[in-house]
């Protein structure tokens, strides 16, 4: 499996995750450059957050047996199909300390799912996500938009990052799931081979 994660992190948060098969983490979009070289033989695609736009730039959709999006649309800054531009910018021009924190509180959606996430924290500094979170604003301005056929999506009810609506837009037949934004039940399943 090829797992495209969210702006801010790393695999930190997933490593107490059983999974059913070999895992390739992607992450930190400073510079989206493309893949690692993939194994032969079939390969699932996960992909969450800024990661699904992450993967229609670079991912060889040729190559995978199925593509899965989580609370993300290819859509990432959008009115309708991603988080509304004056939420991006208004979260870049706020990214520090207290904003990162304040973030991590809406992406969790509650002060036990935070606690439980940021045991688990992305060994990231502030000035990295800031600097992640700039060139992917940028990118997504300049990159062409690029056709990209998923399997599936999910978008979880209680998602204050990717409001549930923009992706229901961006994916009319997405399994709508319990869960906010960070969707550790959803990942653990996946990463497990089950349904979500």
């Amino acid at each position: 499996m090829v797992f495209f994660l969210g702006w801010g992190m790393d695999p930190t948060p997933f490593e107490t995750m059983e999974r059913a098969w070999d895992t390739i983490f992607v992450w930190d979009y400073t510079e989206l450059t493309g893949l690692p070289a993939l194994p032969e033989g079939p390969v699932d695609l996960l992909a969450w957050s800024m990661g699904v736009w992450a993967a229609t730039q670079v991912a060889p959709r040729e190559r995978l047996a199925s593509a899965t999006a989580v609370n993300g649309t290819p859509w990432p800054i959008d009115a309708t199909r991603g988080i509304p531009p004056a939420v991006f910018e208004a979260t870049l021009a706020n990214l520090s300390e207290a904003g990162i924190a304040k973030f991590r509180r809406r992406m969790c959606g509650g002060a036990a799912a935070t606690a439980d996430f940021l045991a688990h924290a992305p060994k990231r500094s502030a000035e990295d996500l800031a600097a992640e979170l700039a060139a992917l604003g940028r990118a997504i301005g300049e990159r062409p938009e690029r056709p990209f056929a998923w399997d599936r999506a999910i978008a979880c009810e209680g998602d204050r990052i990717f409001p549930p609506a923009a992706q229901q837009a961006a994916f009319p037949e997405a399994l709508v799931r319990p869960g906010a934004h960070w969707a550790p039940e959803v990942f653990a399943a996946l990463l497990a081979g089950r349904a979500p």
